[in-house]
Protein backbone atom coordinates (compact mmCIF):
# COMPACT_ATOMS: atom_id res chain seq x y z
CA UNK A 1 0.00 0.00 0.00
CA UNK A 2 2.81 2.44 0.93
CA UNK A 3 4.47 1.79 -2.44
CA UNK A 4 1.18 2.50 -4.24
CA UNK A 5 0.77 5.76 -2.33
CA UNK A 6 4.35 6.76 -3.13
CA UNK A 7 3.84 6.07 -6.83
CA UNK A 8 0.54 7.97 -6.80
CA UNK A 9 2.23 10.98 -5.19
CA UNK A 10 5.04 10.93 -7.77
CA UNK A 11 2.57 10.64 -10.65
CA UNK A 12 0.49 13.56 -9.41
CA UNK A 13 3.49 15.82 -8.82
CA UNK A 14 4.93 14.86 -12.21
CA UNK A 15 1.90 15.97 -14.25
CA UNK A 16 0.54 18.71 -11.98
CA UNK A 17 2.57 21.56 -13.46
CA UNK A 18 1.72 20.38 -17.00
CA UNK A 19 -1.97 20.19 -16.10
CA UNK A 20 -1.95 23.65 -14.48
CA UNK A 21 -0.22 25.16 -17.52
CA UNK A 22 -3.13 23.94 -19.65
CA UNK A 23 -5.95 24.04 -17.13
CA UNK A 24 -5.52 26.95 -14.69
CA UNK A 25 -7.99 28.86 -16.81
CA UNK A 26 -9.16 29.02 -20.41
CA UNK A 27 -6.48 29.56 -23.07
CA UNK A 28 -7.32 31.96 -25.96
CA UNK A 29 -10.64 32.94 -24.36
CA UNK A 30 -9.85 35.98 -22.22
CA UNK A 31 -7.90 37.77 -24.95
CA UNK A 32 -11.04 38.04 -27.06
CA UNK A 33 -13.80 37.59 -24.44
CA UNK A 34 -14.73 41.29 -24.29
CA UNK A 35 -14.54 41.73 -28.06
CA UNK A 36 -16.46 38.52 -28.76
CA UNK A 37 -19.29 39.31 -26.36
CA UNK A 38 -19.64 42.99 -27.32
CA UNK A 39 -18.98 42.86 -31.06
CA UNK A 40 -20.19 39.40 -32.09
CA UNK A 41 -22.89 38.78 -29.49
CA UNK A 42 -23.84 42.48 -29.12
CA UNK A 43 -23.82 42.47 -25.31
CA UNK A 44 -22.98 45.83 -23.72
CA UNK A 45 -19.75 46.32 -21.78
CA UNK A 46 -21.75 47.04 -18.61
CA UNK A 47 -23.61 43.73 -19.05
CA UNK A 48 -20.31 41.89 -19.54
CA UNK A 49 -19.17 43.19 -16.14
CA UNK A 50 -22.62 42.40 -14.73
CA UNK A 51 -22.24 38.81 -15.93
CA UNK A 52 -18.97 38.59 -13.99
CA UNK A 53 -20.84 39.82 -10.93
CA UNK A 54 -23.40 37.03 -11.26
CA UNK A 55 -20.54 34.55 -11.66
CA UNK A 56 -19.17 35.68 -8.30
CA UNK A 57 -22.60 35.32 -6.67
CA UNK A 58 -22.94 31.78 -8.02
CA UNK A 59 -19.46 30.97 -6.70
CA UNK A 60 -20.53 32.10 -3.23
CA UNK A 61 -23.59 29.83 -3.32
CA UNK A 62 -21.70 26.79 -4.56
CA UNK A 63 -18.64 26.83 -2.28
CA UNK A 64 -19.91 24.88 0.73
CA UNK A 65 -21.70 22.28 -1.46
CA UNK A 66 -18.51 22.04 -3.55
CA UNK A 67 -16.44 21.43 -0.42
CA UNK A 68 -18.81 18.62 0.55
CA UNK A 69 -18.71 17.12 -2.95
CA UNK A 70 -14.89 17.19 -3.05
CA UNK A 71 -14.67 15.56 0.38
CA UNK A 72 -17.16 12.84 -0.55
CA UNK A 73 -16.11 12.13 -4.16
CA UNK A 74 -12.38 12.78 -3.88
CA UNK A 75 -10.13 15.35 -5.50
CA UNK A 76 -9.36 13.42 -8.70
CA UNK A 77 -13.00 12.86 -9.70
CA UNK A 78 -13.93 16.46 -8.91
CA UNK A 79 -10.99 17.81 -10.92
CA UNK A 80 -12.14 15.79 -13.94
CA UNK A 81 -15.78 16.83 -13.42
CA UNK A 82 -14.80 20.51 -13.14
CA UNK A 83 -12.96 20.38 -16.45
CA UNK A 84 -15.99 18.84 -18.14
CA UNK A 85 -18.09 21.80 -16.96
CA UNK A 86 -15.44 24.10 -18.43
CA UNK A 87 -16.01 22.52 -21.84
CA UNK A 88 -19.75 23.12 -21.50
CA UNK A 89 -19.11 26.76 -20.57
CA UNK A 90 -17.12 27.47 -23.75
CA UNK A 91 -19.84 25.90 -25.89
CA UNK A 92 -22.50 28.04 -24.19
CA UNK A 93 -20.48 31.22 -24.79
CA UNK A 94 -20.14 30.31 -28.47
CA UNK A 95 -23.93 29.94 -28.64
CA UNK A 96 -24.70 32.95 -26.41
CA UNK A 97 -27.38 35.33 -27.71
CA UNK A 98 -28.26 37.63 -24.80
CA UNK A 99 -27.53 38.58 -21.20
CA UNK A 100 -29.72 35.80 -19.82
CA UNK A 101 -27.75 33.14 -21.67
CA UNK A 102 -24.49 34.77 -20.57
CA UNK A 103 -25.64 34.54 -16.96
CA UNK A 104 -26.49 30.85 -17.45
CA UNK A 105 -23.02 30.27 -18.91
CA UNK A 106 -21.53 31.99 -15.87
CA UNK A 107 -23.66 29.65 -13.73
CA UNK A 108 -21.98 26.65 -15.38
CA UNK A 109 -18.55 28.26 -15.06
CA UNK A 110 -19.18 28.82 -11.34
CA UNK A 111 -19.90 25.10 -10.88
CA UNK A 112 -16.61 24.39 -12.66
CA UNK A 113 -14.42 26.70 -10.61
CA UNK A 114 -16.14 26.13 -7.27
CA UNK A 115 -15.00 22.50 -7.65
CA UNK A 116 -11.73 23.27 -9.41
CA UNK A 117 -10.47 25.88 -6.94
CA UNK A 118 -10.79 23.36 -4.12
CA UNK A 119 -9.95 20.05 -5.81
CA UNK A 120 -6.89 21.13 -7.81
CA UNK A 121 -5.08 22.73 -4.89
CA UNK A 122 -6.11 20.09 -2.37
CA UNK A 123 -5.05 17.29 -4.72
CA UNK A 124 -1.46 18.55 -4.95
CA UNK A 125 -1.35 19.37 -1.23
CA UNK A 126 -2.31 15.76 -0.48
CA UNK A 127 0.29 14.55 -2.98
CA UNK A 128 3.26 16.36 -1.40
CA UNK A 129 4.80 14.33 1.46
CA UNK A 130 4.89 15.92 4.91
CA UNK A 131 8.21 17.76 5.13
CA UNK A 132 9.44 21.11 6.41
CA UNK A 133 9.78 22.17 2.77
CA UNK A 134 6.19 21.33 1.85
CA UNK A 135 5.31 25.01 1.35
CA UNK A 136 8.32 25.55 -0.89
CA UNK A 137 7.56 22.41 -2.92
CA UNK A 138 3.97 23.57 -3.41
CA UNK A 139 5.14 27.03 -4.48
CA UNK A 140 7.55 25.56 -7.01
CA UNK A 141 4.98 23.21 -8.55
CA UNK A 142 2.17 25.76 -8.58
CA UNK A 143 4.52 28.55 -9.62
CA UNK A 144 5.88 26.53 -12.55
CA UNK A 145 2.36 25.63 -13.69
CA UNK A 146 1.08 29.20 -13.51
CA UNK A 147 4.25 30.59 -15.12
CA UNK A 148 3.80 28.28 -18.09
CA UNK A 149 0.07 29.03 -18.20
CA UNK A 150 0.71 32.76 -18.39
CA UNK A 151 3.34 32.25 -21.11
CA UNK A 152 1.04 29.96 -23.09
CA UNK A 153 -1.82 32.40 -22.60
CA UNK A 154 0.41 35.26 -23.77
CA UNK A 155 1.34 33.40 -26.96
CA UNK A 156 -2.27 32.42 -27.62
CA UNK A 157 -3.43 35.99 -26.95
CA UNK A 158 -0.99 37.29 -29.55
CA UNK A 159 -2.41 34.87 -32.11
CA UNK A 160 -6.03 35.36 -30.99
CA UNK A 161 -6.28 38.89 -32.36
CA UNK A 162 -5.28 37.90 -35.87
CA UNK A 163 -7.48 34.79 -35.76
CA UNK A 164 -10.35 36.91 -34.47
CA UNK A 165 -10.12 39.19 -37.51
CA UNK A 166 -10.28 36.16 -39.82
CA UNK A 167 -13.23 34.65 -37.92
CA UNK A 168 -14.16 35.33 -34.25
CA UNK A 169 -15.11 31.68 -33.76
CA UNK A 170 -11.60 30.39 -34.55
CA UNK A 171 -10.02 31.47 -31.22
CA UNK A 172 -13.16 30.28 -29.39
CA UNK A 173 -12.77 26.85 -30.99
CA UNK A 174 -9.09 26.85 -29.99
CA UNK A 175 -10.13 27.62 -26.42
CA UNK A 176 -12.54 24.68 -26.50
CA UNK A 177 -9.72 22.40 -27.68
CA UNK A 178 -7.52 23.46 -24.75
CA UNK A 179 -10.38 22.81 -22.32
CA UNK A 180 -10.69 19.30 -23.74
CA UNK A 181 -6.91 18.80 -23.47
CA UNK A 182 -6.99 19.82 -19.77
CA UNK A 183 -9.72 17.26 -19.16
CA UNK A 184 -7.68 14.52 -20.81
CA UNK A 185 -4.58 15.38 -18.74
CA UNK A 186 -6.62 15.39 -15.53
CA UNK A 187 -7.47 11.73 -16.16
CA UNK A 188 -3.81 10.98 -15.38
CA UNK A 189 -4.11 11.97 -11.72
CA UNK A 190 -4.28 9.21 -9.13
CA UNK A 191 -6.18 9.14 -5.84
CA UNK A 192 -4.14 9.16 -2.67
CA UNK A 193 -5.82 6.14 -1.12
CA UNK A 194 -4.40 6.82 2.33
CA UNK A 195 -6.19 10.16 2.48
CA UNK A 196 -9.40 8.74 1.06
CA UNK A 197 -9.47 5.96 3.66
CA UNK A 198 -8.87 8.46 6.46
CA UNK A 199 -11.74 10.59 5.20
CA UNK A 200 -14.10 7.60 5.03
CA UNK A 201 -13.34 6.73 8.66
CA UNK A 202 -14.05 10.29 9.78
CA UNK A 203 -17.27 10.68 7.73
CA UNK A 204 -19.26 7.57 8.62
CA UNK A 205 -22.57 9.45 8.49
CA UNK A 206 -23.81 12.61 6.80
CA UNK A 207 -24.80 14.01 10.20
CA UNK A 208 -21.34 13.54 11.72
CA UNK A 209 -19.75 14.93 8.56
CA UNK A 210 -21.90 18.07 8.71
CA UNK A 211 -21.09 18.55 12.39
CA UNK A 212 -17.38 18.27 11.65
CA UNK A 213 -17.71 20.60 8.66
CA UNK A 214 -19.52 23.28 10.68
CA UNK A 215 -16.97 23.01 13.50
CA UNK A 216 -14.09 23.47 11.07
CA UNK A 217 -15.75 26.44 9.36
CA UNK A 218 -16.41 28.13 12.72
CA UNK A 219 -12.74 27.79 13.59
CA UNK A 220 -11.65 29.09 10.19
CA UNK A 221 -13.84 32.19 10.51
CA UNK A 222 -12.50 32.87 14.02
CA UNK A 223 -8.88 32.66 12.85
CA UNK A 224 -7.48 36.19 12.63
CA UNK A 225 -4.68 35.04 10.33
CA UNK A 226 -7.10 33.43 7.88
CA UNK A 227 -9.53 36.35 8.03
CA UNK A 228 -6.71 38.67 6.97
CA UNK A 229 -5.86 36.41 4.03
CA UNK A 230 -9.52 36.11 3.02
CA UNK A 231 -9.92 39.90 2.91
CA UNK A 232 -6.72 40.32 0.91
CA UNK A 233 -7.63 37.51 -1.51
CA UNK A 234 -11.13 38.91 -2.02
CA UNK A 235 -9.97 42.45 -2.73
CA UNK A 236 -7.24 41.43 -5.17
CA UNK A 237 -9.35 38.76 -6.90
CA UNK A 238 -12.14 41.24 -7.55
CA UNK A 239 -9.73 43.91 -8.80
CA UNK A 240 -7.85 41.55 -11.13
CA UNK A 241 -11.13 40.38 -12.68
CA UNK A 242 -12.53 43.89 -13.10
CA UNK A 243 -9.31 45.44 -14.44
CA UNK A 244 -9.07 42.85 -17.23
CA UNK A 245 -12.41 44.09 -18.59
CA UNK A 246 -11.70 47.74 -17.81
CA UNK A 247 -8.35 47.59 -19.62
CA UNK A 248 -9.93 46.30 -22.81
CA UNK A 249 -12.85 48.69 -22.49
CA UNK A 250 -10.45 51.63 -22.11
CA UNK A 251 -8.49 50.51 -25.16
CA UNK A 252 -11.71 50.23 -27.18
CA UNK A 253 -12.77 53.70 -25.98
CA UNK A 254 -9.57 55.30 -27.29
CA UNK A 255 -9.90 53.53 -30.66
CA UNK A 256 -7.32 50.73 -30.36
CA UNK A 257 -7.56 48.09 -33.16
CA UNK A 258 -8.62 44.56 -32.14
CA UNK A 259 -5.27 42.95 -32.96
CA UNK A 260 -3.43 45.53 -30.85
CA UNK A 261 -5.76 44.86 -27.91
CA UNK A 262 -5.00 41.13 -28.00
CA UNK A 263 -1.28 41.85 -28.44
CA UNK A 264 -1.41 43.94 -25.26
CA UNK A 265 -3.17 41.04 -23.53
CA UNK A 266 -0.27 38.84 -24.63
CA UNK A 267 2.24 41.46 -23.50
CA UNK A 268 0.84 41.72 -19.96
CA UNK A 269 0.46 37.94 -19.78
CA UNK A 270 4.24 37.61 -19.98
CA UNK A 271 4.51 39.72 -16.84
CA UNK A 272 1.99 37.50 -15.04
CA UNK A 273 4.31 34.61 -15.91
CA UNK A 274 7.27 36.52 -14.51
CA UNK A 275 5.36 37.16 -11.29
CA UNK A 276 4.47 33.48 -10.89
CA UNK A 277 8.08 32.48 -11.57
CA UNK A 278 9.64 34.97 -9.14
CA UNK A 279 7.14 34.64 -6.29
CA UNK A 280 9.50 32.52 -4.14
CA UNK A 281 12.27 35.12 -4.39
CA UNK A 282 9.72 37.89 -3.80
CA UNK A 283 8.46 36.12 -0.68
CA UNK A 284 11.99 35.51 0.61
CA UNK A 285 12.90 39.18 0.10
CA UNK A 286 9.79 40.94 1.47
CA UNK A 287 8.57 38.26 3.91
CA UNK A 288 5.74 39.76 6.01
CA UNK A 289 5.60 42.80 3.71
CA UNK A 290 4.91 40.73 0.58
CA UNK A 291 1.15 41.27 0.43
CA UNK A 292 1.46 44.94 1.40
CA UNK A 293 3.90 45.52 -1.45
CA UNK A 294 1.56 43.80 -3.90
CA UNK A 295 -1.37 45.98 -2.77
CA UNK A 296 0.76 49.10 -3.29
CA UNK A 297 1.66 48.04 -6.84
CA UNK A 298 -1.98 47.30 -7.69
CA UNK A 299 -3.28 50.61 -6.33
CA UNK A 300 -0.68 52.78 -8.09
CA UNK A 301 -1.24 51.02 -11.42
CA UNK A 302 -5.01 51.53 -11.38
CA UNK A 303 -4.85 55.17 -10.30
CA UNK A 304 -2.26 56.16 -12.90
CA UNK A 305 -4.17 54.53 -15.78
CA UNK A 306 -7.49 55.99 -14.63
CA UNK A 307 -6.21 59.53 -14.14
CA UNK A 308 -4.31 59.67 -17.45
CA UNK A 309 -7.31 58.21 -19.28
CA UNK A 310 -9.64 60.76 -17.64
CA UNK A 311 -7.41 63.69 -18.61
CA UNK A 312 -7.67 62.44 -22.22
CA UNK A 313 -4.37 63.99 -23.35
CA UNK A 314 -3.93 61.84 -26.45
CA UNK A 315 -4.26 58.29 -27.74
CA UNK A 316 -0.51 57.72 -27.55
CA UNK A 317 -0.14 58.89 -23.93
CA UNK A 318 -3.09 56.79 -22.73
CA UNK A 319 -1.78 53.75 -24.57
CA UNK A 320 1.68 54.30 -23.04
CA UNK A 321 0.13 54.49 -19.56
CA UNK A 322 -1.54 51.13 -20.14
CA UNK A 323 1.72 49.61 -21.44
CA UNK A 324 3.64 50.84 -18.37
CA UNK A 325 1.09 50.24 -15.60
CA UNK A 326 -0.46 46.91 -16.63
CA UNK A 327 2.83 44.98 -16.29
CA UNK A 328 2.98 45.94 -12.58
CA UNK A 329 -0.64 44.90 -12.18
CA UNK A 330 0.01 41.53 -13.81
CA UNK A 331 3.29 40.85 -11.98
CA UNK A 332 1.22 41.34 -8.82
CA UNK A 333 -1.40 38.94 -10.16
CA UNK A 334 1.14 36.22 -10.94
CA UNK A 335 2.70 36.43 -7.48
CA UNK A 336 -0.58 36.78 -5.60
CA UNK A 337 -2.24 33.74 -7.18
CA UNK A 338 0.59 31.49 -5.96
CA UNK A 339 1.41 33.08 -2.61
CA UNK A 340 -2.18 33.35 -1.34
CA UNK A 341 -3.02 29.61 -1.43
CA UNK A 342 0.44 28.90 -0.04
CA UNK A 343 -0.17 31.16 2.97
CA UNK A 344 -3.67 29.72 3.42
CA UNK A 345 -2.23 26.21 3.65
CA UNK A 346 0.46 27.12 6.19
CA UNK A 347 -0.07 25.49 9.61
CA UNK A 348 -3.20 23.68 8.33
CA UNK A 349 -3.76 19.95 8.61
CA UNK A 350 -4.92 18.20 5.46
CA UNK A 351 -8.34 17.36 6.91
CA UNK A 352 -9.30 21.03 7.00
CA UNK A 353 -7.77 22.19 3.71
CA UNK A 354 -10.93 21.82 1.61
CA UNK A 355 -12.90 23.94 4.09
CA UNK A 356 -10.19 26.62 4.19
CA UNK A 357 -10.15 26.89 0.39
CA UNK A 358 -13.96 26.86 0.29
CA UNK A 359 -14.34 29.70 2.82
CA UNK A 360 -11.61 31.61 0.99
CA UNK A 361 -13.52 31.20 -2.28
CA UNK A 362 -16.73 32.41 -0.62
CA UNK A 363 -15.12 35.52 0.86
CA UNK A 364 -13.20 36.46 -2.27
CA UNK A 365 -16.28 36.02 -4.45
CA UNK A 366 -18.39 38.12 -2.10
CA UNK A 367 -15.90 40.93 -2.61
CA UNK A 368 -15.60 40.18 -6.33
CA UNK A 369 -19.39 40.39 -6.69
CA UNK A 370 -19.46 43.73 -4.87
CA UNK A 371 -16.61 45.09 -7.02
CA UNK A 372 -18.17 43.76 -10.24
CA UNK A 373 -21.61 45.23 -9.54
CA UNK A 374 -20.00 48.55 -8.61
CA UNK A 375 -17.85 48.39 -11.76
CA UNK A 376 -20.91 47.66 -13.92
CA UNK A 377 -22.86 50.55 -12.35
CA UNK A 378 -19.97 52.98 -12.92
CA UNK A 379 -19.77 52.01 -16.60
CA UNK A 380 -23.47 52.84 -16.99
CA UNK A 381 -23.09 56.38 -15.61
CA UNK A 382 -19.63 57.38 -16.84
CA UNK A 383 -16.79 56.34 -19.14
CA UNK A 384 -14.19 53.66 -18.47
CA UNK A 385 -11.36 56.03 -17.48
CA UNK A 386 -13.48 57.79 -14.86
CA UNK A 387 -14.73 54.44 -13.58
CA UNK A 388 -11.14 53.23 -13.26
CA UNK A 389 -10.16 56.36 -11.31
CA UNK A 390 -13.06 55.94 -8.89
CA UNK A 391 -12.20 52.26 -8.39
CA UNK A 392 -8.55 53.22 -7.82
CA UNK A 393 -9.49 55.68 -5.07
CA UNK A 394 -11.73 53.09 -3.40
CA UNK A 395 -8.95 50.48 -3.58
CA UNK A 396 -6.46 52.94 -2.07
CA UNK A 397 -8.69 53.65 0.92
CA UNK A 398 -9.52 49.95 1.36
CA UNK A 399 -5.88 48.89 1.01
CA UNK A 400 -4.75 51.33 3.72
CA UNK A 401 -7.31 49.90 6.13
CA UNK A 402 -6.45 46.32 5.15
CA UNK A 403 -2.70 46.84 5.61
CA UNK A 404 -3.35 48.19 9.11
CA UNK A 405 -5.56 45.18 9.89
CA UNK A 406 -3.06 42.64 8.53
CA UNK A 407 -0.05 44.14 10.30
CA UNK A 408 -0.61 42.31 13.60
CA UNK A 409 -2.19 39.19 12.07
CA UNK A 410 0.09 38.09 9.21
CA UNK A 411 3.80 37.52 8.70
CA UNK A 412 4.47 36.57 12.31
CA UNK A 413 6.93 33.89 13.36
CA UNK A 414 5.30 30.50 14.11
CA UNK A 415 5.86 30.91 17.85
CA UNK A 416 4.07 34.28 17.78
CA UNK A 417 0.76 32.73 16.70
CA UNK A 418 -1.50 31.09 19.25
CA UNK A 419 -1.69 27.31 19.33
CA UNK A 420 -4.95 27.00 17.39
CA UNK A 421 -3.54 29.06 14.50
CA UNK A 422 -0.52 26.76 14.21
CA UNK A 423 -2.50 23.53 14.31
CA UNK A 424 -5.06 24.81 11.85
CA UNK A 425 -8.00 23.35 13.77
CA UNK A 426 -9.40 23.00 17.23
CA UNK A 427 -8.49 20.06 19.39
Amino acid sequence: MNEEITQARKQNMKIYSIYRAIGVDLIFYYAIEFLFLTQVKHISSADVVLGAGFYAVFMIVFQIPASMVVDRMGTRKCTILANLFNIIFVILIMCCKNLEMLIFAQFISAICYSLKDISDTTLIRYSIPETKKKGDIYSKLEGKGRRNYFLLNACSSFCAGFLYIINPYIPMTASLCFAIAATIISLGFRDIEEEKNNQKKEKSTIKSYMQDLMQNIKFIIKSQRLRSLFLYAGLTWGIFGLMGTYRNSLLVDIGTPEQIITMITAYVGVFSSMGAKKQVQFHNHFRNHSLTTILFMITCSILIMGIIGSINISYEVTLLAVLICCPFLHISKGMSEVLTPRYLGNFAKEGILTQIYAVNAISRNILRAMISFLGSYLLRITNTANSMTIIGIIVLITALGLVTYMKTRLGLKPEEYNKDEILGRKK
